[in-house]
């Protein structure tokens, strides 16, 4: 059984489709059958009803549907593609923070950015020594250094911001 998660109007459906022409739209059944009229032109019998469907594709995922004169625009992912989606959208609101704070007390040993740096989030940025050991501080977020408030050799205490990233 192959499962899509598609948009319409900001609202997501699950539909789920299987070999014998049996689809499930929202947990309910239908028996669907299309016929190709050409490229872009289909007969959908949907149970006992019949819809004349043009399709176009906007881009890799989105659609344009002509549904018997009405009008829609749909996004169609995979579950797979719809979970990495909302990874992605998580990661963006993550990128949004703008410091990158000391998360415990220590010496600063290295700075490996300057001021107008690219940094991806994630990325090691400083190394701070704490009860003798090194840590690796990482990006919060994914931009260009603004301003390094640090320098090496220095004494950090926790929540002290270090680099402030636009």
């Amino acid at each position: 059984m192959n499962e899509f998660i598609v948009t319409i109007n900001s609202k997501k459906k699950t539909i789920k489709t299987s070999g014998n022409g049996s689809v499930v739209f929202n947990d309910k059944k239908y028996y669907a059958g299309i016929s190709k009229i050409s490229n872009q032109s289909f007969l959908l019998k949907l149970n006992d009803s019949i819809y004349d469907i043009t399709v176009h594709k906007l881009n890799n995922e989105r659609y344009g549907f002509l549904i018997d004169g009405h009008y829609y625009e749909t996004t169609v992912r995979t579950q797979l593609q719809e979970k990495a989606n909302e990874f992605l959208s998580l990661k963006e609101k993550q990128s949004h923070h703008d410091v990158l704070k000391a998360p415990m007390p220590g010496l600063v040993l290295k700075v490996k950015k300057k001021v107008g740096d690219d940094v991806e989030i994630g990325e090691s940025v400083v190394i701070l020594e704490a009860m003798k050991m090194e840590n690796d501080i990482r990006s919060p977020a994914s931009g260009i250094i603004k301003e390094i408030k640090v320098t090496e050799g220095n004494s950090v205490e926790k929540g002290e911001i270090l680099i402030s990233i636009e």
